[in-house]
Parts: C-alpha cells; sequence; structure tokens
C-alpha cells in the first residue's frame, strides 16, 4: 500500500503559515500590551486634570458645593461624561466632604495622599477603573485629598475593536500569502517538479521519445539538463538492447518452433508406430473373433441369453477395432461423420456398459442434465469413446471408492459434459501436460499416457475443447465444450446409480 504523502505546496506554505502565526502572535502581545499601557497612561492623565479643576473649584474651608456654584456645576458637568465613575474628596480629619453615590467609600490610598501629600494613579485590580489621587492645598498646608475614578470601558472596547481590526487584516494576510504564494509556488516550483515526474513516468513505462524543458530557477533549469541527458543516454542503450533482444528472440523462436515440431513429430510418428503394430497385431485375431462370432449366432439364434452375449461380444470387439482406428486417427486425423447427439443418453448408456463391466465398483455415479438441453454435432462413436476415456481416468483416481458426476448443461453457445470425480487430484505442474501423449500419473504397468491425449483430439475433431480444473486432495473437473446444435434434445431426466 502506498503511503500518503503531502505536496510540496502543502509543506512550504505550511512552514510560512506557521511563521506568519508565530509573527503575528508576538506582534499582537507587544503591540496590544503598549497600546494598552498607552491608553491607561492617558486615561490617568485625563483624570488629574479633572481631579486638579474639581478640587480648585472647591469652597476652602474643604466643604461641600452650594448648589449653582461653579463647583456644583462642574461636578455635574463631569458626572455626565461617559468614562465618570466617582468623585470623593476627605478633609484633613480623614472625614468625607464631597462623594458621589458610587465613591462615597474612604480607601487607603486617600489616607497615604493625605499624609504624603503626593498624588498617585492606580488602576483596580480588575482592570476595570483608574482611580487618580490629589493633595488639596489652601496655600497654608494640606488641608484634604480628592480622588477621581474613570472608567476603562471605552479605552478596553477601543481595544477590542483594534484586536478585531487586527485579527482582520491578519486573516486578509494569510488568504493572500496562501494564494499568492500558492500561485508562485505552484508556477516557479511545482509545475516543474510535476512535469519532470510525469516524464519519469513515460520513461518507467516504456517513452523515451520525448525530452523535458521547463522554465524555472537555475537549480530547476539544470535538473532538467540532467534529466534530458539521462533520456538521451537511455534512448541510446534501448536502442542497443532491443536490437540484441530481437536478435535473441529470433534465435530462440527458431529453437522453439524447431523444438515443437520435433517433438511433435517424434510423437505421431510413435504414436503411428503403436497404431499400425497394433492394427496389424490385433487385426487379424479380431477379425477371427468376430467372424466366429457371426458363426455362432447362427447357431445360436433359439438361445437368447447366449445371442445376447454374443451380441455383447460383437459390441465389444467393434469397439476395440474403433480404439485402434481412434490412435490411427490421432496419428493421422481424418474427417468424422457428424450427427445429431443428446448427452443424456450418452452418459446413461457410457455408464450401463461400464457398470455392466464392473468398472464403476464402489463408485457413487450421479448423471444429471439441465432440462431441454440442446443437442451437439458430433460422431457418436467418438464422443461415446471420449466419455469411456474420462470415466476410466477418474476411476483410476478413486482406487478405494468415491463419487463419479456426470453432467450436462448449456453456457451461451455451448453444450458442457462435465465429468467430477472426488479422487487424489493432480499437481498444479502437472496440469498443463495431462493432454500430452503418453503422459501419464499411473505407475508404470497401469497406464499409456493416451487416454486424455485421444479424448483431447476427439473434442477438437468435434469442434470443442477440453479443459480441467483440479486440486491435490479435492479431485478433478474435466469440462467438455460443444457447440451447440438448433436441435432441442428429448426431456431430460436424471439418472443416479
Amino acid at each position: 500500500m502506498k503511503a500518503f504523502r503531502f505536496s510540496l505546496n502543502f509543506y512550504i506554505l505550511s512552514v510560512l503559515s506557521c511563521l506568519l502565526v508565530l509573527t503575528w502572535i508576538l506582534l499582537s502581545l507587544i503591540s496590544f500590551k503598549t497600546a494598552e499601557n498607552d491608553l491607561i497612561a492617558q486615561k490617568g492623565e485625563q483624570a488629574r486634570l479633572l481631579l486638579s479643576a474639581a478640587v480648585e473649584l472647591l469652597p476652602r474651608p474643604l466643604a461641600a458645593p452650594e448648589p449653582g456654584s461653579a463647583a456644583a456645576r462642574y461636578l455635574q458637568l463631569l458626572a455626565s461624561e461617559k468614562g465618570f465613575a466617582g468623585f470623593s474628596v476627605i478633609d484633613r480629619s480623614g472625614r468625607t466632604v464631597f462623594g458621589t453615590a458610587h465613591s462615597a467609600a474612604t480607601d487607603p490610598e486617600l489616607d497615604i495622599v493625605l499624609r504624603g501629600g503626593k498624588g498617585g494613579f492606580h488602576v483596580s485590580s480588575d482592570g476595570r477603573f483608574v482611580n487618580r489621587y490629589l493633595a488639596v492645598n489652601d496655600g497654608t498646608g494640606i488641608v484634604g485629598a480628592g480622588r477621581l475614578t474613570l472608567s476603562l470601558a471605552p479605552e478596553q472596547e477601543r481595544l477590542r475593536e483594534s484586536r478585531h481590526l487586527f485579527l482582520a487584516y491578519f486573516i486578509l494576510d494569510f488568504l493572500l500569502l496562501l494564494v499568492l504564494g500558492s500561485f508562485l509556488l505552484t508556477r516557479s516550483v511545482v509545475i516543474p517538479v510535476r512535469k519532470l515526474v510525469a516524464a519519469t513516468r513515460r520513461i518507467a513505462a516504456g517513452d523515451l521519445e520525448e525530452t523535458v524543458h521547463v522554465p524555472g530557477s537555475t537549480e530547476i533549469a539544470e535538473l532538467s539538463d540532467s534529466f534530458n541527458a539521462m533520456v538521451l543516454a537511455l534512448r541510446q542503450k534501448r536502442v542497443e538492447v532491443d536490437e540484441k533482444v530481437a536478435s535473441l528472440n529470433r534465435a530462440n523462436s527458431d529453437l522453439v518452433a524447431a523444438r515443437s515440431e520435433t517433438i511433435r513429430s517424434e510423437k505421431m510418428a510413435s504414436v503411428g508406430l503403436i497404431a499400425a503394430g497394433m492394427a496389424h497385431e490385433i487385426g487379424t485375431p479380431l477379425a477371427a473373433i468376430m467372424g466366429y462370432t457371426e458363426l455362432l449366432a447362427d447357431d445360436l439364434a433359439g438361445d437368447a441369453e447366449k445371442s445376447d452375449y454374443l451380441r455383447r461380444i460383437t459390441a465389444e470387439s467393434s469397439r476395440i477395432d474403433r480404439i485402434v482406428r481412434g490412435l490411427l486417427d490421432y496419428a493421422r486425423p481424418r474427417q468424422s461423420v457428424a450427427e445429431a447427439v443428446e448427452l443424456l443418453p450418452l452418459m446413461e448408456k457410457t455408464v450401463e456398459l461400464l457398470d455392466a463391466q464392473g468398472v464403476l465398483k464402489r463408485l457413487d455415479v450421479l448423471i444429471e442434465a439441465e432440462p431441454e438441453l440442446p443437442t451437439v454435432q458430433a460422431d457418436p462413436y467418438q464422443l461415446e469413446q471420449l466419455l469411456i476415456n474420462l470415466i476410466m481416468n477418474a476411476r483410476d483416481a478413486m482406487p478405494d471408492g468415491g463419487d463419479l458426476q456426470l453432467k450436462g448443461r448449456r453456457e451461451g453457445d455451448e453444450v458442457l459434459l462435465e465429468v467430477i470425480d472426488s479422487g487424489a487430484g493432480i499437481s498444479a505442474e502437472k496440469l498443463p501436460l495431462v493432454f500430452d501423449p503418453f503422459f501419464t500419473t499411473k505407475e508404470p504397468g497401469k497406464g499409456t499416457g493416451l487416454g486424455l491425449a485421444i479424448a483431447a483430439r476427439i473434442a477438437d475433431s468435434c469442434g470443442g475443447r477440453i479443459t480441467v480444473e483440479s486440486q491435490v486432495g479435492k479431485g478433478s473437473r474435466f469440462v467438455v465444450r460443444l457447440p451447440a446444435s438448433s436441435r432441442i434434445g428429448s426431456p431430460q431426466v436424471q439418472f443416479c446409480r
């Protein structure tokens, strides 16, 4: 499985984005802290001026201003200001001379200012208010102290607006960096690299006809030139390799053709010699057997049981004659006589024939065919011989008994004849050789290696083909595929033994 990797654009833009975010965080901390300190200092200076004016307007000795006096009007105007939070004045004894509703209580700072005579500036612990302290002097000495409290809410609101604006600028800058940076990186780095990667893939696929020319920096241009030089060198090497491979392929093809022709000629010659010898050695006694059988048939015409035996002897002698002729046909194929053949009767007849000879002992045989199975155009004797060879092969694979299935079914324009056994199976390395003449997996003396070879040749002569599937220890499945004719066979039934 190929590991997931991010693109070059992603890596570079990620690094730049991290640097931008870190820079923004550091800059924002410095900027906002400086701005906050400046605003608080300005607020303190404003409070000092307002407090000085209020203290100067208060009557001497210290007392609450009379209604309608300049001090009263000033304090009223001061209370109407947005940032005003409280005003308080104490006399020399620490008694509150004047104070608004929110500033009537004294605090320790007022006592410190009263004793020391030096004003001060203080921000509340929650950061919401600024308190300005000032000593009251009547020319002869300190007669009291005043405190003005202003709210920092307007300044904090301005700071929040500044933060929002700064964040908006940062987001805009970040987006511009991503868009513009991605565009520039794609144009100057990513596109040239992608062209080189695409060219590398074409080379891996065998295409060495094109070179790559990409714009970009000096390093990209040098990489492109080196790549093109490599392509030219590979192109020259491939020409040399192709010429040598072509020469080797021609020589190998000639050798394979010569070897195949030699093997085929030897096989055909061997089969031809065997067939000719068998025809000569078996033909004469076989003809005598068949002749004597005919003579006996006339003498035993009245004995039904013995006549049936003679009929079977004649049929089996004829089959031996056909087998010998089949060997001759394998070495020297001849045109067979084709007719419409129904598979189910053929399978039943073949099983009945072999069962009567005791071939199918200890085997559970199942015969089945699909309804309305089409007939096939074939030589019925050759097709019977093919089926006998396959059944005998299956029987030999199950010496201790087993299950044998004969099935007929349709698949497209073909009729399939299947012979399935539960025998020992065939190993994968031997499977391609099972239809070769004289190849056998049986012990010496127990098989000629011609049964499946003749079956394959018969299937080929009928216009079909035969295939095999097998697993060691699970059995084999031989499938004969024959062209279906337009005629439908008789109603199909199932026969089980």
